[in-house]
Order: structure tokens, then C-alpha cells, then sequence
């Protein structure tokens, strides 16, 4: 026994385990054993957004057939036509002529009920990711994918009046799609009717009532050509996707709708006894609207200059080469010279309009690969100062340095992804009016989510540490409204980083972590010559931990925050580690990146070491630790270090032990006790009385 058919992809049985003869031989091939047929060869094509016409197989082939010199062989599409005329049998009318550019429809008027699609077709509909419903929405879906032409057939027997009505939707018009969903309509959205009410939104999915039920034998063929911003309009306003919207709004081809519609009179009639009326309902605005604007019935002739296209390629390429190539896609050379050709653009191809598509065309085809690497020339030294590019290559060498990777993340992102890391700041982003989708309707305004992300991420694929750093832009609105991008630097970890190779098995606290982040920003800014960077407790942030969010303060002003992710955002990666974060402005910590620095003389004299410890409540910070030391301490003081902090029941609760390392040095003599003393003594003083520790006896 073996899994069920549907798992192994050789049917559509799921009622469970396949039982075989006991003699079956183990191991055997599946495909022996059940006598299968020569499995389907599936491609997995990744489609460009400019290359519509590569969402078919058709179109697919003749990619092949230019890169391997063949023809391409079209599919049959005859059938035979009984006696009924088509026009006694249905009436178009197309109301709105803008949006719908080509209208065609054919009538079935007979052909045998509910009579399953063949089992090559259901098969490749399968393969494909489409759910085989019957031989006459099968016929559709299998043209679609062959052509690239959407289509659609109507229940002929829900026609009201025999009549199709291309028109706009009235205010509040409703109707009930093929998902079950009742959509509400306004004028701006184009419908197909018939005499009573709408039977489909136009280029997008057929409506409930019109759907193919059990025992229908007479059908309607709607074959079209839709405009592609009018469909996508509606597409996004309903939040309505389809494989026929996916292909209308990014441009079928502007001669197939006919076609396609003979193909599928002719699939229909050898697979399912169709009768065909005689001739074809074809509404055809197109010439009319390219008279005006020259993009819908026909493309316009594009011409080349031959000694031009060499010169972008690079490459010694003849003429009679770069019309080949051409010819061989498709286009049609309708006049040429010595210096330069016109071509006539064929109807499947909307994204060559200009000479740089040929070109691109001919370089393409001719080989990437074959055009040779060459070095280019720079006569000239730009008078634009490099620093702006010096700055952010000092940026990467720091972080890079202090032990970050680099990542890069796309400009956009969902309202869903800020809302999770903070979703205060709503008002401020820019909302993208026709996202390419909804998981990236919004441009970033803060590097943290995706960073955050992409850590978790790495931790859930068991890395035990990772630090990532990205340069790059956010977006939002300034005082007045108006759009605006700011340049930040956003760090992020996880992990023990901080500590050495033997003592990683310990937990991480949220103190270790804030303090390596904490360490990162201090290094970072020190290498930059920053200035002053100070660190404030940030009262609330819904992305921190409570109590470990800071604000980043350079010379003064705000600057970014820095903090340890919380548990929740923490717990979908199930992150068992604490993950320390932090976003920066640029601008402010490049001020000064390139100021030369003052070269001292190297010291001649010992340094004089004293240690110290103290016993302090929550309210002590090392930031004002290191403020009263310095304030107290003589000019020899040239190094704090804070080296060790310690907790435990016998001091009490929030009460936390710190032990200090000063170094004294002078420059023109070697200190002694008596000149280090009083000053240690003194510094000491001042942190009894000005911070109200307690001093512990060395």
C-alpha cells in the first residue's frame, strides 16, 4: 500500500491509502505498478511584470522558437458551424467603448450535459494549479493558459433576453461572485449584463447566477479584450484577484480574443459534441481608438538605427543579424535602409515602443554571455565631492568591523508588519494608491520591522547568534504633510555576542543585551567622531521591553531609539533569546565622519590603577556614575571602566553591587600615592554624597 492518489499527484482520488496485490514486487515504481502514463514536463516560469505575452504557453513558445530558429505551430481551430445564425441567438451592445475595446460571442446551441473534461486536459489544468469544473469552463481555463486570452462562459439558459450589455455599474449595484461573496459596484467599474441584471465584473469573475450548472447544454463563449487600467482599478477597489484579471491588467494580446474564441469552439466540439452557431458577435472598437491614440488595435512602428544599436550592445553585430533576431519574435520589417529599419510591432508584444526595446531585444537574443567584458573610459574626474559616498563606506567598515553582516530589504512592506512593531505612527506613512500588493502597499518609515524579521528568521533556522546591520532609507511626511525620506542605520542582534567562546551556554539577560547594544552605538560613534551620543530611558515603546527601551540623544538632539525586543514579538519565531535592536539618523552621526583627529605623543609614563565597589539601588546608573567621577577627578583621571555588576538576595531587592577600574597617568611624571590618593579619596566622597551609595571597604 502507498499514499492516496491526490499525494502523489497521480489523480484526484482522496480516499485513502492505494492498496496493491500482496505479490506486488517492494519498490517498485509507482508509475509501473499502476500502469501510469509518460508524466507531464511542468516548467515553473517566474513572469516579469513588461512580458504579459509570457503568461501562456503559446507566448512561451515563441520564445523558444526565436532562440532556436523554429517555427511556432499553432494549435487547430476548426470546427464546423451548423445552421443557426448567431445573431438570431444573442445581441451584444458595448455601452462603454473605452473600457471594453473588443467584444466577441459565440454560441453553443447544444452539446452534451455535465460530460467530464479529457483526461490529458484535466491533468495539465491540475499540473497548473486549476481545479478541473466540467468540459465547458475547463475548455476556458486550459485556452487561457495555452494563449494567454481570458475567457468566460455563460449558462446560456440565465440569459435574460438574449442579450449582452457591456456597461458601467450603476450606484450600488450588488451582485453575488463565483466566490460566494455579494460585492457591492459604483460607476467606475465595468460589468457584463444581460437584459435584467449583471452576470460577471468585466475581466475579473463571473457572477454566482450565471455559473455552469448541472445539465447545461447551451452556453455562451465570451471572448474580450479589456482596458488593463480600468481592470486593475477594480480589481484593487474590490480587493478581487483572478487568473483573468492577473493577465488583463498587465495586456493580453490585442488580436486574440477571436482566436482563442475558435479555439474553444473546436476543443468543445471534438471533446464534448458541441453544435456551433454559424459566425461570430464581434463588437470592435479598436481600430476607432487607435486612429486616436495608436496603442490599442496596433502597435506603433518602432524604427532602429542600426549603427546605434551596435554602439549600446557593444558588439559588431550586421544588420541582416539585428533583423532576424527581430523577425524571429514576431516583428515585421515594413521598410529599411543602409543606416536603419521600421518595424511593425506585433499584437502580443505592449512592452516595445521604443528603439532601446529593440535593442534590448537584439542584445538579448544575440547573448548576453557573448558580449564581451570591457573596461569603460573615464576622460573626465567629476567636480562632485565623494565624501557622501566616503561616509557611508566608513559606516559599513565599522559595522562590519564590530562584527555585523549587511542585509537589504525592500522599500516597502504592509501596514500589518508596522502595525506589529509600532503601530503609533499610522498618520505619518505613505500609503501606496496601486501597490503591486497588499504586502507592500506602504513605504517603510523605520528599518527596525524588517530587520527584526530577518533575525528572527535566522533564529528560526537554529542559528545560535546572528548580527545584522542595514544603511537605507524611510519614508513619511514632515510638519507640513508633505512627502519626505531620511537616510538611517539600524542595527540588530541575538544571541550571546558579547561573550566569550567558553561562556556562551548561560542565558542571556535583558542587561547583557541592552549593554552590547549599548557598547555597538558607543564604538560606532566614537570611530565617527560623533560627538556626543547619550542614551535616555524611553518611557513607553509597544516593540521593548518594559524598562529596556532608550532614546538615542547626538549632541543634544534625538536621534533614533534603541531597546530589546519584547516577548511577543519574540514568540512567532519562538526566539528563547533576547533580540536587541536599534535605528539611527544618519545625517546627524556623519556631521563630522571625516575630521582630522589630534595626534598626541605616545605615553612615557605608568599608569596608577585603583579599584572600587559600591552598593546602589535602581535609581544609580553607570551614566551618572561616570558624570560625578569625572566631575570630582583631576585631569590625570584617563580611564573608567566599569568591569563588573552583581546581584544577589543578601543585598537586597533592585539593590545591585558595581565594581570600577580607574587609571591615573600623567604626562610629564610618574605619578605617586600621594599625589593619587587624595584624589581617589576625593572621588569617592563625592559619589557618597552626590549619589548616596555605599562605598564597600576593598
Amino acid at each position: 500500500m502507498c499514499c492516496s492518489e491526490k499525494e502523489l499527484c497521480i489523480g484526484a482520488g482522496e480516499a485513502g491509502v492505494i492498496e496493491y496485490p500482496s505479490e506486488t514486487p517492494t519498490g517498485a515504481l509507482v508509475s509501473d505498478v499502476a500502469k501510469l502514463e509518460k508524466p507531464e514536463v511542468v516548467f515553473d516560469v517566474e513572469v516579469t511584470w513588461n512580458r504579459p505575452d509570457a503568461l501562456s504557453i503559446l507566448g512561451l513558445a515563441r520564445e523558444f522558437g526565436a532562440i532556436l530558429n523554429r517555427p511556432v505551430a499553432m494549435p487547430p481551430v476548426d470546427f464546423v458551424e451548423c445552421d443557426v445564425d448567431v445573431g438570431d441567438e444573442v445581441k451584444v451592445v458595448v455601452e462603454d467603448t473605452e473600457k471594453c475595446l473588443r467584444y466577441t460571442a459565440r454560441v453553443v446551441t447544444e452539446m452534451k450535459p455535465d460530460v467530464p473534461s479529457p483526461d490529458f486536459m484535466a491533468k495539465r489544468l491540475e499540473l497548473c494549479g486549476v481545479r478541473s469544473l466540467g468540459l465547458a469552463v475547463d475548455v476556458t481555463n486550459y485556452v487561457m493558459l495555452e494563449c494567454g486570452q481570458p475567457m468566460h462562459v455563460f449558462d446560456y439558459r440565465t440569459l435574460a433576453g438574449r442579450t449582452i450589455v457591456v456597461r458601467d455599474a450603476r450606484p450600488g449595484e450588488k451582485m453575488k461572485t463565483l466566490d460566494g461573496v455579494e460585492r457591492t459596484f459604483d460607476p467606475s467599474m465595468l460589468l457584463i449584463c444581460d437584459a435584467e441584471k449583471a452576470s460577471a465584473v468585466a475581466g475579473i469573475m463571473g457572477g454566482e447566477q450565471s455559473e455552469i450548472a448541472a445539465g447545461t447544454d447551451h452556453v455562451l463563449i465570451e471572448s474580450a479584450l479589456f482596458e488593463p487600467t480600468s481592470t486593475k482599478d477594480t480589481a484593487t477597489t474590490l480587493d478581487l484577484g483572478s487568473e483573468s484579471s492577473y493577465r488583463y491588467i498587465r495586456g493580453v494580446d490585442k488580436d486574440m480574443a477571436d482566436w482563442a474564441s475558435r479555439r474553444a469552439a473546436h476543443l468543445l466540439q471534438k471533446y464534448g459534441q458541441a453544435v456551433i452557431a454559424r459566425g461570430v458577435v464581434d463588437v470592435d472598437n479598436r481600430a476607432r481608438l487607435s486612429d486616436r491614440s495608436g496603442i490599442y488595435a496596433f502597435n506603433v512602428p518602432v524604427a532602429l538605427d542600426f549603427a546605434r544599436a551596435r554602439r549600446l550592445i557593444g558588439v559588431d553585430i550586421t544588420p541582416d543579424r539585428m533583423v532576424g533576431l527581430l523577425e524571429s519574435l514576431g516583428l515585421e520589417t515594413v521598410s529599411r535602409t543602409a543606416e536603419g529599419a521600421v518595424f511593425g510591432i506585433p499584437s502580443w508584444r505592449w512592452d516595445l515602443s521604443l528603439e532601446a526595446d529593440l535593442v534590448e531585444e537584439i542584445g538579448r537574443l544575440y547573448g548576453l554571455d557573448n558580449i564581451p567584458d570591457t573596461m569603460p573610459s573615464a576622460p573626465s574626474v567629476s567636480p562632485l565631492s565623494d565624501a557622501p559616498f566616503r561616509a557611508h563606506s566608513r559606516i559599513r567598515e565599522i559595522c562590519l568591523a564590530l562584527g555585523f553582516t549587511e542585509a537589504m530589504h525592500y522599500s516597502f512592506l504592509s501596514q500589518g508588519e508596522l502595525d506589529q512593531f509600532d503601530p503609533r505612527d499610522r498618520a505619518s506613512r505613505l500609503v501606496l494608491p496601486d501597490p503591486v500588493s497588499a504586502e507592500y502597499g506602504v513605504l517603510r518609515n523605520s528599518l527596525l520591522p524588517q530587520l527584526y524579521q530577518s533575525l528572527g528568521r535566522n533564529a528560526a533556522h537554529q542559528l545560535e547568534t546572528a548580527r545584522l546591520f542595514e544603511l537605507g532609507r524611510v519614508f513619511g511626511r514632515d510638519a507640513e504633510g508633505h512627502p519626505c525620506e531620511t537616510e538611517r542605520l539600524a542595527l540588530g542582534f541575538f544571541g550571546p555576542v558579547g561573550r566569550d567562546a567558553l561562556d556562551c551556554r548561560r542565558a542571556v539577560t535583558v542587561e547583557e543585551a541592552l549593554c552590547w547594544i549599548k557598547g555597538a552605538l558607543t564604538q560606532l560613534a566614537a570611530r565617527l567622531h560623533v560627538g556626543k551620543l547619550d542614551f535616555r530611558p524611553l518611557a513607553d515603546h509597544p516593540a521593548f521591553e518594559t524598562g529596556a527601551a532608550l532614546e538615542l540623544v547626538v549632541n543634544g538632539r534625538p536621534a533614533g531609539v534603541c531597546g530589546v525586543v519584547s516577548a511577543k514579538l519574540r514568540h512567532p519565531f519562538r526566539l528563547t533569546t533576547h533580540l536587541a535592536v536599534a535605528e539611527i539618523a544618519v545625517a546627524p552621526i556623519l556631521a563630522r565622519f571625516d575630521a582630522a583627529g589630534k595626534a598626541a605623543a605616545v605615553p612615557a609614563f605608568p599608569m596608577v590603577r585603583r579599584d572600587f565597589s559600591f552598593v546602589a539601588g535602581p535609581e544609580t546608573t553607570h551614566e551618572a556614575v561616570v558624570k560625578c567621577i569625572r566631575k570630582a577627578a583631576p585631569k590625570e583621571l584617563v580611564a573608567i571602566d566599569l568591569f563588573d555588576i552583581y546581584s544577589s538576595k543578601e543585598l537586597g531587592k533592585g539593590r545591585r553591587s558595581f565594581a570600577y577600574k580607574l587609571a591615573f597617568r600623567a604626562a610629564d611624571r610618574t605619578l605617586t600615592d600621594d599625589e593619587v590618593n587624595p584624589a581617589f579619596a576625593k572621588i569617592l566622597d563625592a559619589l557618597r554624597t552626590q549619589l548616596k551609595i555605599e562605598v564597600r571597604d576593598s
